[in-house]
Formats: C-alpha cells, structure tokens, sequence
C-alpha cells in the first residue's frame, strides 16, 4: 500500500469522524443523552418534536459512522512493518477496528428508527431509544481488540524513528482501554456517573476517544511521511512492505 493511500484512509476517517460529531450533537440530538429516567411519553414526546432533524441526522451519521475501518487499515499496515512472520497483532487489530465499527454503526440506524413512525405505542419507542443508547455506550469494552494489539506493538518493538507506534503511545493506549471498560456498568444505574449520560460512562470515554483517535493519526500520519526518506524500513520510497 503507497504511503499517499495510506494518507488518504487516515484523512478519510478523520472526515467522516467529524461530520458523525457533527450530526450527532446537531441533528441527533444526543449530546449529551437524554436522561434514562425519562418515562415512556416523554421519549415518545422527544422523538416526534425532534423526528425530521434525528431522521436526517440518522441518515448522515448511517454515511459516516464507519470511520474506524480506514483508520483500522492503516494502523494494521503499519503495526505489519515492524512484526515478524503472520501478522497476528496487525489481524487481530483490524478485526477489533471491523468490530468497534458495528456499535458506532447501530445507534444510529436505532435512533432513525425510533423517529420513524412518531404514531407508534411509546413503549415501543422508549424500548429503541434505550437500545439505541445502551447499544453505544456500553460496548466501548471491545475496543480492547484493537487497543491491546496497538498498545503491545508499541512498547514491545524496536523503536524507530519512522515507526507510527512510540513507546508513549502504548502507555496512553493501555490507560484509554482501561477508561472504556467502564461503560458496560451503564446496566445498572439510570442516575449518577455511572448512567448512560453520567461522567465516567459517557464523557470520560468520549472525550478519550476523541483525543486517542487524534493522537493515533497524528502518529500514524507523522510515520508515513518519514517513510518517505531515504533508509526508511520500506524498500522503495512509494511502497510499504506488509508481512
């Protein structure tokens, strides 16, 4: 893979990682969440006085919610530079990147469904709000298939200048995993920071997640363009050798 189709993937992810933000705060209406101890007419009453802006919004986060499997491709060619024989981290970093990308992909399709049919019993409404919004929150955990692979490259590899995985960002890698594993605790309560709106459910993991993705590109961004330079890992200065 060329380094400027690496580039492009990265920047791809980026792109649609933003207009997913932007969607979501604007259009969705889901940040932050809605309380989860609205009643069911309540939920009902907040779909059908929003349903035009979250089915739009549905559409553009259903677009874009997929950011993570360009970026996932480029972080396991790269992670595939410094491994030797099978790539297993590289694999296992991908499928995890594939995986994180379903659960990014289903609030919003839930979400476009609850405002579809503002005519329908509450209950059935307030049943796809909350598995729109457990379905998010909750999942953050699998994103230890991916984080773990980045995080034991990173500090197990041979440092080197145009590697995308510095020791430093193992560390913050492992110290992010731990952050998400809280999310799935959103089962329990519906009020505090432990509720799907609460501190350490929601905004600690999105905040940390956008600030891992940033640093994450920023890096693999930074390697690829020293892989250019003359006595780089890679044989020529177009190409990347995988495996």
């Amino acid at each position: 893979m060329t380094e400027r189709a690496q580039v492009i993937l990265v920047w791809w992810a980026l792109l649609f990682l933003v207009v997913f933000a932007v969607a979501w705060c604007l259009l969705l209406k889901m940040m932050p969440p809605p309380p989860a101890t609205l009643t069911a007419s309540e939920i009902a009453a907040f779909y059908a006085n929003n349903g035009l802006s979250i089915r739009l919004g549905a559409v553009i986060a259903s677009w874009t919610s997929a950011f993570m499997v360009p970026l996932s491709v480029v972080v396991a060619v790269q992670m595939s530079r410094l491994e030797k024989g099978v790539p297993v981290w590289s694999i296992t970093q991908f499928a995890g990147g594939i995986l994180m990308s379903i659960f990014l992909v289903l609030p919003p399709l839930f979400w476009g469904i609850a405002a579809f049919t503002p005519s329908r019993p509450p209950d059935v409404t307030a049943l796809m709000h909350e598995t729109s919004l457990l379905t998010l929150v909750t999942t953050d955990q699998f994103f230890i298939f991916q984080m773990v692979p980045i995080a034991y490259v990173s500090l197990t590899h041979k440092p080197r200048p145009d590697s995308a995985f510095p020791r430093w960002l193992g560390y913050f890698t492992i110290w992010a995993a731990l952050m998400f594993e809280v999310g799935a605790v959103a089962f329990i309560p519906r009020t505090g920071p432990f509720s799907w709106n609460g501190l350490f459910v929601f905004w600690c993991p999105l905040v940390i997640f956008f600030v891992w993705i940033a640093v994450v590109s920023t890096c693999l961004l930074r390697a690829i363009k020293l892989q250019r330079r003359p006595g780089s890992l890679e044989a020529s200065p177009d190409a990347v050798t995988v495996g």
